[in-house]
């Protein structure tokens, strides 16, 4: 199921992918997906990146 490889492939980054990086993964991995449908998937289930960059001031 797609969910369950994008919580997988989530949980490798330690919750810092976001979609698009998801998206390019699963394509890496030989999966054609649809970016938006990943983008849908991982709002419904509430699978978020997060941001490890400092912002400069």
């Amino acid at each position: 199921m797609l969910v369950g490889k994008i919580r997988v492939l989530h949980a490798g980054s330690r919750g810092a992918y976001g979609a698009p990086r998801i998206h390019a993964a699963l394509r890496r991995a030989g999966r054609v997906v649809n970016s938006k449908k990943v983008e849908r998937l991982m709002r419904k289930h509430r699978i978020v990146g997060i941001t490890r960059r400092r912002r400069g001031g």
